[in-house]
């Protein structure tokens, strides 16, 4: 089976619904790994246990397209903090998944994604507080009340996304990632951890409700989305 190259320069995010029937869930157990089987039983909610299933499934069958692979052989190792990469090599990828969908990036380098289905925020104050800098408490006021919680929403996905690109995940710190949110125009990165320069934040356009954010190493990156069916895996 033939891979699928990811052209240089390219990011492409690959987003899903995760809301499946049985029979597809079903379907879907035989791509995964008996660890991952394992993982799925782990989960105490019914409706966790099926996301997870069909999250997994999804990242199988596009990694399995772009290295030319079964997506039930496909593969994984983990870095030092725990981010999967492809064990006999290929495309560097990232996965997230929120209020029933699952987003994939794939690219020829590092990169992290973050997606948040847009909601209320019951404690939004708080939840500021806890994560922002100084300078980006200062910029979400300037927001008019009816957007701040999807402010801080896309905030959260911007820096998630840049620590899963470095590969520490949210312990590297969400006051260590620093944004730039202009009130017209998209959000640009302007501190990673004690990295000022040679990493991208994209904007991907999935879903009015569906906030994305993926941050890849290196410029002049554009991003290309693409929506696919988890059951025709």
């Amino acid at each position: 089976m033939k891979g699928t190259d990811v052209p240089d320069g390219e990011v492409q995010v690959w987003w899903a619904s995760l809301e499946l029937t049985d029979s597809e869930i079903e379907s879907l157990r035989r791509v995964l790994s008996p660890e991952e089987i394992r993982r799925a039983q782990r989960f105490r909610v019914e409706g966790a246990a099926r996301h997870f299933i069909a999250a997994r499934a999804a990242l199988r069958s596009v990694l399995g397209k772009a290295v030319g692979m079964d997506p039930a052989e496909v593969s994984f190792a983990l870095s030092e903090h725990g981010k999967p990469n492809l064990l006999h090599g290929g495309p560097c990828f990232n996965a997230s998944d929120s209020g029933g969908f699952v987003a994939i990036a794939v690219t020829s380098t590092e990169v992290g994604i973050d997606i948040e289905l847009a909601r209320p925020l019951r404690r939004r104050d708080r939840l500021a507080r806890r994560i922002c800098t100084s300078r980006e408490l200062e910029a979400l006021v300037r927001f008019p009340e009816e957007l701040r919680d999807s402010q801080l929403l896309r905030l959260w996905t911007c820096k998630e996304a840049a620590l899963k690109a470095i590969g520490t995940g949210l312990p590297g710190g969400l006051r260590n990632v620093e944004i730039e949110l202009p009130k017209i125009g998209s959000p640009k990165l302007v501190r990673l951890v004690d990295e000022t320069d040679g990493w991208t934040l994209l904007a991907p356009d999935l879903s009015p409700d569906l906030l994305c954010s993926a941050v890849v190493r290196g410029g002049d990156r554009r991003v290309v989305s693409r929506r696919f069916s988890v059951h025709s895996t």
